[in-house]
């Protein structure tokens, strides 16, 4: 039997609806980026996979939390709002790690992209040295920390690199600082609407359960308990 619920419940209700139809559309998004990621094979499969999965997580996760508030049911809720509550964590407990550790960060940025690029250069890798020319001609920089990484291994440096001479390395990192409010930003966003969610979740699953049913005026035990009101529990246990 449905619960009767209030108008401010219904509203976080729908609220909640609207917030998980987003989240759906932005899974839809970061599948649809890592199928054009795919389709260009200069990017990496990794990428590729981080999108589609992200992206696949994130709609059943909004799916959980539709289904939840259109059926009024509590289990789903109350899985939507723990799988919401763990996620709301990592995420933080990553954004502080990711500002406590940044300096080691870069350096391990800097060395991986590095171990990367080397490994490609010597092993004539045509797939990722396109990328990484598409980078450079792009960013208008030369290797991953110069010219150097290309004259040190006996290769000769692009065309560019004598017009570009700092590493993509440093241009990427200093483009991630100075971006870093706005990235800041919409990790806050994010956090914020996951945890309007996470709230709305709750409520509405506690509402669920403390709500009185509905009065269906073709049952007979509902007509009776109308009549005489707080009879409904006693003409149940009777029955």
């Amino acid at each position: 039997m449905a619960k009767v619920l209030s108008c401010g419940v219904e509203f976080i209700r729908g609220i909640l609806l609207l917030l998980n139809v987003f989240f759906a559309l932005v899974g839809l998004g970061l599948i649809g980026l890592g199928i054009y990621v795919k389709v260009d094979n200069k990017i990496s499969a990794v990428l590729t996979f981080v999108l589609i999965g992200g992206g696949i997580f994130t709609i059943l996760i909004a799916i959980s939390g539709c289904l939840g508030s259109l059926w009024r049911n509590r289990c789903l809720l109350y899985l939507y709002a723990i799988i919401l509550g763990v996620l709301m964590i990592i995420e933080l407990v990553g954004f502080i790690l990711a500002f406590v550790y940044k300096d080691k960060l870069e350096d391990v940025y800097r060395k991986t992209l590095t171990t990367v690029f080397v490994n490609a250069l010597i092993a004539n890798d045509t797939k990722v040295l396109d990328a990484f020319h598409d980078m450079e001609e792009s960013l208008q920089c030369c290797g991953v920390n110069g010219k150097t990484d290309y004259t040190e291994y006996g290769k000769d440096a692009p065309s560019w690199c004598y017009e570009y001479q700092q590493g993509c390395s440093t241009i990427i990192i200093n483009t991630l600082k100075k971006n870093l409010p706005i990235i800041g930003g919409s990790l806050g966003a994010v956090l914020f609407l996951e945890l309007l969610s996470f709230i709305g979740a709750i409520v509405l699953a506690v509402a669920l359960k403390h709500a009185p049913d509905d009065i269906d005026s073709s049952s007979p035990r509902d007509v009776i308990a109308q009549v005489i009101p707080g009879r409904r529990r006693n003409y149940y246990k009777l029955s």
